[in-house]
């Protein structure tokens, strides 16, 4: 027996968010991150590959509904379970997606699978269906799907808050013909691209026109023996790169060609791990639109104050420490540097940041204070999730409930060396180098 055979592949929804981020910090660097790169891009949207797979295809709905406005209202009136266009569209983005993840790792020899959403599950029913792409089924349905709720968590779902914040598209898959008649020019220079999205337009048409279902469904043999298609899946999305046409599209819809943005942006350097308190302070010295410091000067102030709360949480919630006393000297330390006064200016923007302030506003600087304050803050985001807290201060003594530990020393923390908190500057690295693969 293989291991697939016994476990699912991770969905990370369904983990609470207590259990990843016990300390509830990132409702506040997520909302001075985002004033920068103001949602284009997020946590998991982080794969220039999968916004291009995306893009490719909206835009075949998007000519699906202008050039073949028929068959669009054939499915809405014939197939039971669509009730709306939205309902149709969903669809066919689960359709389409499912079926690039069955060609690709049916490539899997020749394709750089890493980043390919649902590519683990597709590769298991592959292997248990060899010679027997008739037992596997693609459904144009937005309750199925490779992945489980895939409408959310599959490249249209991870990838549509994004594009609604680039201006491409609604949040019920309406078109700004501006933008998709621009990325249609766009692909002209990209022919295995335009090839693809006549080739879906075609398979689309005809998944309507014979299906007699409840909604349209194919099985994967359908499509196998098509080479044309096969290989064109292979060529536009064999790497986590983009075709050079879509580079300067990409840079300029993502924001990094202006602004804040762009000063964290010019700051990659492929060649040299950095970290990301220097990426935002040489950010800062380059930027030269006052608006815009104010932006990066906000995430100097804060990250400090949450990297140390952070770190007094984990050296506590550590099993190994079962009194105060057992981590007195590094308590004393970050009790002496906590920067309260950089953040009290930003504590009105920001609820959980007032909330943490407010914890630790009357504090006089012991280590059982501050010790004491963390982890009855702790305590109350836990209670807000309706979850019990990790680890609670008795008397000086610790009860761990849940063991939590890190490998951070103290001395990272405090000299700002370690950060706990990215600020998207990962997911800009991945953007990155997926446009500059060389």
């Amino acid at each position: 027996m293989k291991w697939k055979d016994i476990f699912t592949i991770p969905d990370d929804t369904l983990i609470k968010d207590g259990s990843v981020d016990p300390m509830g910090m990132q409702m506040i660097w997520t909302y001075f991150g985002q004033q920068i790169f103001q949602n284009k891009l997020t946590s998991v949207s982080t794969d220039i590959r999968n916004y291009t797979i995306n893009l490719i295809h909206h835009l075949v709905l998007y000519k699906f509904e202008n050039e073949k406005s028929q068959y669009l209202e054939e499915a809405l009136n014939q197939f039971s379970a669509y009730r709306n266009y939205y309902d149709v569209k969903a669809g066919l983005l689960i359709f389409m997606e499912d079926l690039m993840v069955y060609a690709l790792m049916n490539q899997k020899e020749n394709v750089d699978t890493r980043g390919i959403l649902g590519s683990s599950k597709a590769d298991d029913e592959l292997s248990r269906n060899i010679g027997s792409f008739d037992l596997i089924t693609l459904h144009a349905e937005k309750t199925k799907g490779v992945l489980v709720r895939q409408i959310q968590l599959g490249v249209s779902g991870r990838y549509k808050g994004p594009f609604m914040n680039m201006g491409l598209i609604t949040k019920n898959f309406s078109y700004i013909q501006t933008e998709f008649s621009k990325v249609d020019r766009l692909l002209m220079q990209w022919p295995e691209a335009v090839k693809l999205v006549d080739k879906l337009i075609e398979i689309l048409v005809k998944l309507v026109q014979e299906s007699n279902h409840d909604y349209p469904r194919a099985t994967l043999d359908q499509y196998k023996n098509d080479a044309e298609l096969w290989s064109l899946y292979a060529e536009c999305f064999k790497y986590e790169k983009v075709n050079t046409a879509l580079k300067n599209y990409w840079e300029e819809k993502l924001g990094m060609k202006d602004g804040a943005a762009q000063s964290v942006y010019k700051q990659i350097n492929k060649d040299t791990v950095q970290e990301t308190s220097l990426i935002f302070g040489k950010a800062l010295k380059e930027e030269a639109n006052e608006e815009e410091k104010v932006k990066i000067q906000k995430i100097l102030d804060v990250e400090p104050l949450l990297s140390i709360c952070t770190q007094v949480f984990y050296l506590l919630a550590n099993t190994s420490v079962k009194h105060i006393e057992d981590v007195q000297n590094e308590l004393e330390k970050l009790s002496e540097l906590l920067p309260l006064s950089n953040v009290k200016y930003l504590t009105h923007e920001n609820a959980r940041l007032k909330m943490l302030y407010n914890h630790l506003d009357e504090l006089k600087g012991g280590p059982q204070e501050l010790a004491t304050a963390v982890l009855d803050y702790h305590k109350k985001i836990m209670e807000n999730r309706g979850g019990g807290a990790w680890v609670e201060l008795d008397n000086g003594q610790l009860k761990h409930y849940i063991h939590q530990s890190t490998t951070r020393t103290t001395e990272e923390i405090l000299s700002g060396g370690y950060w706990y908190h990215d600020y998207y500057f990962s997911a800009v690295s991945s953007i990155y180098n997926g446009l500059n693969p060389n």
